[in-house]
Order: structure tokens, then C-alpha cells, then sequence
């Protein structure tokens, strides 16, 4: 299986950047958030 027919079969996009070279990105990132900051309580 070549490396773009995998990367389309497990949904990943692809991007053609030039000189035959490829960037593969996996759009499962996207999804992550940021996590809030968590305000310190002092007693």
C-alpha cells in the first residue's frame, strides 16, 4: 500500500508541498483543546 492510499484510507489529509514532497496531517489533532488554567486556591 503506498503511502498516500494508507493516509487516505485512515482519513488523514494530505498536501502535495512540492518537489514530490508531502505533509500528512491527521485530523484527530484538530480536535484537541486547550486545557483551562487552573486558578490556585490558597486557605
Amino acid at each position: 500500500m503506498e503511502p498516500d492510499e494508507f493516509a487516505h484510507h485512515v482519513g488523514w489529509t494530505v498536501s502535495r508541498t512540492g518537489f514530490g514532497s508531502r505533509r500528512y496531517r491527521d485530523p484527530r489533532f484538530d480536535q484537541l483543546s486547550v486545557p483551562q488554567r487552573v486558578t490556585e486556591e490558597v486557605s
